[in-house]
């Protein structure tokens, strides 16, 4: 077997795909230069010194010209399990994630303005016990922001019930912020959870409450322990305390779509605001009168990306201001969050993948070798991959702070054998650094496939046939179609579709093949 280059960091060979982890290499790096450049970033629009990163000049000034508001209601959701900025293109290049949400939180409070914060729910987007952990650490943060109100999203009610029941049993049930009108745990009148919340603030009374929408009841129907209602008699049937309780401003938040949320609007013009999910990645810069209703619309976005601020005014001209919070790297990160995701990754490191319930399956096309057996024939095709990207992908978890090896999620795009979408190894595939230290990197056999087979008959290891030899050299190869890429009207052809599994939306926003792909160009055998 070839050996690789002591310089060198990994040893693979003949990855056909496109940088499938250059964005992860690139993340790492621009990770590096945005905690550099984060103390020159102030909150509410000052400029960066380095302007061809400024957030400002990208993403837009905030809260310009706001005088001091009464009250400043924001509003999250559908964060998806994303607890830091959503992809691994460069921090600079990323929003969201909790720590740049919390120090907005403060930055606010610094001003003086009083905070009401109100999330919608759907805190993760999986299920099995990493997403059941990620909940927790996801709920326990958003109640250290001093979250007032959290629903309930249909994803996290997916989960099992004892994960569930571990979770809310370990809140206090005094100061919880979970709401909701028409979902239940463990009974129609959970303890866990009430059917609306009073919050007093900067001399306001208002009113909260949360409804779960139709769009997701088949989702939860059959879990036993959820209860669901019809959220237009749920909120008919409270409706009369909560106009009770006497309120400044009655909210309604929505986990279901625009709308589903529109139409509870029409049907309940009590409500002043209405929140929902389920509407584009990017919400709207602006709330959106909402026809047969005095009330307003607020759509929210996908991933945590955006935070959504309604200042509240003594104004009768203008009782209302929307401001849509990009949280991008302007947001210095929040020492307290930081703590939270390195305690979730130390959890994920001591539970191990067994604890998680991950075991290797068997993969129908064969068992992976690693890269280094392809070396001894491939030998350009290596020298070209071990100067990519891909060759450091492993050692890129290992460098990211907190460390990402034990995290399944960030593995399946980073070592050598896993199903990069579904998060879960094949059973020749990675299992640690010590394990199969031979399937670190991002390998040749993740785009080719598993070259176990091929490798046994070209070593003589295996006796086939010349006609057998040369069907297992054509299962290996990979064929680029002319033109082939993912931009709009380029062909969708087997390889790209390859590179999309890890080079999806959420990773790598700005793939484009036709751009990557020459450099790391590469043919088969010498």
């Amino acid at each position: 077997m070839r050996k690789p280059d002591g310089n060198r960091t990994s040893f693979w060979i003949f990855s056909l795909v496109a940088p499938l982890l250059g964005c992860a290499v690139a993340g790492y790096l621009l990770s590096a230069n945005a905690a550099e450049s984060s103390n020159d970033t102030a909150a509410y629009g000052s400029q960066s010194n380095d302007e061809s990163n400024d957030p400002v000049k990208r993403n837009g000034e905030i809260f310009v010209d706001w005088p001091q508001p009464q009250v400043a209601l924001m509003f999250s959701g559908d964060m998806d399990g994303f607890l830091e900025p959503c992809g691994c293109a460069g921090l600079e290049n990323q929003l969201g994630g909790l720590k740049r949400r919390h120090t907005l939180i403060k930055q606010l409070k610094t001003r003086g303005w009083p905070v009401v914060a109100m999330d919608m729910g759907g805190l993760v987007r999986r299920v099995g016990p990493q997403a059941e952990v990620k909940y927790r650490y996801a709920l326990e943060s958003l109640i250290k922001l001093g979250y007032d109100a959290i629903g309930f999203g249909a994803r996290e009610l997916r989960l099992s019930s004892d994960a569930l029941l571990f979770v809310l049993a370990n809140l206090d049930p005094a100061n919880s912020p979970l709401i909701s009108a028409n979902v239940g745990l463990f009974g129609e009148d959970s303890p866990f959870s009430q059917k609306y919340k009073i919050v007093e603030r900067g001399g306001k009374r208002i009113g909260v409450t949360s409804v779960l929408g139709r769009v997701h009841f088949e989702v939860v129907k059959n879990n036993e322990n959820v209860t669901w209602i019809d959220p237009g008699k749920s909120l008919k049937k409270i409706m009369p305390a909560l106009e009770g309780e006497k309120c400044d401003l009655l909210i309604l938040l929505v986990h279901a779509d625009p709308e589903e949320a529109k139409a509870l609007a029409e049907r309940f013009p009590q409500f002043h605001l209405i929140a929902t999910t389920g509407g584009a990645e990017e919400p709207l810069n602006r709330a959106r009168e909402i026809e047969g209703s005095l009330a307003q619309l607020i759509e929210v976005g996908q991933k945590g990306m955006y935070a959504i601020v309604m200042g509240v005014f003594n104004d009768p001209k203008q009782p209302f201001r929307f401001q849509r919070v990009p949280l991008d790297h302007r947001f210095e990160d929040s020492p307290e969050m930081q703590a939270a995701l390195i305690a979730y990754q130390e959890e994920l490191e001591g539970t191990g993948l067994d604890g998680l319930g991950i075991t290797g399956v068997k993969n129908p096309a064969g068992v992976f070798v690693g890269s280094g057996v392809c070396a001894d024939c491939h030998t350009e095709a290596t020298d070209v991959f071990e100067s990519t990207p891909h060759a450091h992908a492993t050692e890129t978890l290992l460098h990211l702070e907190p460390p990402r090896q034990f995290d399944p999620e960030c593995l399946s795009c980073h070592v050598t054998g896993w199903n990069p979408q579904e998060y879960f190894p094949y059973a020749s595939g990675y299992f640690g650094i010590k394990e199969t230290p031979h399937l670190t990197g991002n390998g040749c056999e993740n785009c080719h496939g598993p070259g176990g087979a091929h490798a046994a008959a070209e070593g003589g290891e295996e006796e086939v046939s010349e006609e057998a030899l040369e069907q297992l050299r054509a299962a290996m190869r990979l064929k680029i179609v002319e033109g082939e890429g993912n931009m709009h009207g380029q062909p969708l052809g087997p390889v790209v579709k390859m590179c999309l599994e890890c080079h999806d939306a959420d990773n790598s926003p700005d793939f484009d093949f036709q751009e990557y792909w020459p450099q790391v160009e590469h043919v088969g055998k010498d």
